[in-house]
């Protein structure tokens, strides 16, 4: 683990254009670089708020079936919910499921989950609803809490589209007055949650977080078109460095976006300078998550790869395919394609 840790930190050494020996710091430089240190706001602004933020009265539920547990007829006053978004086809949101489950059992009464399946690709709504409640039923207990299908798109119409959230698993959090209180990833939605429950929100800090939020979301977008294009990588690169040393240095899954994003990208102009910053991130990723979560460890072979570390590639792509769940055959034959790839 020693030598795997030397290895990245010398990658992050090079990729920040620093030297590998300790010197005297020159304070007055450290002070002038710290000034003009580069903001995301340099590259992108603030986007406009949506039309359903924090502070908004919650939409209506609009359901076509719950699938499981009571139904909801609507937000009762004093009552905290949870309505989060998924569908069948979503990796994320099926591995948010546990979670949820968990927060569910920990609250108890004092919340109401609500999984509402959306974007679910199936037009008829009795082959939809016939699909659902097949795969909630295979969940079991990793969701132990209401589950329902919308009435046609209309939650997303009028929950989703109007937040501006493109991306599921997505969550909302409801207060007892019936006004959103918080909207974000379930992954961390844990906090915001028991302060919501405990009467301690504090709902002008969490609108300044979601202004934030907006901010990350838009200079994504930038750096995810400009990488896709190939235009505009000065401005990428210099994104990606700001996300990967301002924001996302305690997010493994946000580190992992940069770097596949940049691995797979498809244009000519993608080169070692951007592969660096790949290398950068996933190995930052891979440190805080001890070098054990395979998805990651397969984006750092191929990073490695693309650097031209190919033995460094086979040797973390065997162990990706070590720790993966051999049941999810899929995954298992996307990685095996990559390793032949390496060994060639």
């Amino acid at each position: 683990m020693k030598r795997i840790f030397a290895a990245s930190t010398i990658a992050l050494t090079i990729v920040a254009g620093s030297s590998a020996f300790g010197v005297e710091p020159d304070h007055k430089a450290t002070k002038q670089a710290q000034k003009a240190q580069p903001k995301l706001t340099d590259f992108v602004k603030a986007p406009p708020a949506p039309a359903l933020t924090i502070g908004s009265k919650a939409p209506k539920l609009q359901i076509a079936k719950f699938v499981k547990g009571d139904s909801v007829n609507g937000f009762e006053s004093g009552q905290v919910y949870v309505v989060e978004f998924w569908a069948t086809w979503c990796g994320p949101c099926i591995r948010a499921f546990p979670h949820l489950s968990e927060l569910q059992a920990d609250h108890g009464e004092k919340v109401k989950f609500i999984g509402v399946n959306i974007w679910e690709g199936v037009d008829d709504m009795g082959e939809r609803l016939d699909k659902v409640e097949k795969f909630v039923a295979k969940q079991g207990d990793n969701m132990s809490y209401t589950v329902a299908v919308e009435d046609g798109s209309a939650m997303a119409d009028n929950w989703m589209r109007p937040a501006g959230q493109n991306g599921i698993p997505a969550a909302f959090i409801v207060d007892g007055t019936g006004h959103v209180a918080w909207i974000g990833h379930p992954a961390t939605i844990d906090e915001p949650l028991a302060e919501v429950i405990s009467g301690d929100f504090d709902s002008k800090a969490a609108a300044k977080a979601a202004q934030e939020e907006g901010i990350l979301k838009a200079a994504f977008e930038k750096f995810a078109s400009s990488v896709q294009s190939g235009k505009n990588l000065g401005d990428a690169r210099q994104i990606a460095d700001i996300l990967i040393d301002q924001h996302l240095g305690e997010q493994p899954s946000g580190l992992n976006a940069i770097a596949w994003m940049i691995l797979t990208a498809e244009s000519k102009n993608i080169g070692e300078a951007d592969y660096k910053i790949a290398h950068k991130a996933i190995a930052i990723a891979c440190e805080k998550t001890q070098w054990k979560d395979w998805s990651l460890l397969d984006t750092y072979a191929l990073a490695a790869f693309k650097m031209g570390q190919t033995e460094q590639a086979i040797k973390w792509q065997k162990k990706a395919l070590a720790l993966a769940p051999k049941s999810n055959k899929d995954a298992i034959a996307e990685l095996n394609g990559r390793l032949a790839e390496y060994q060639e």
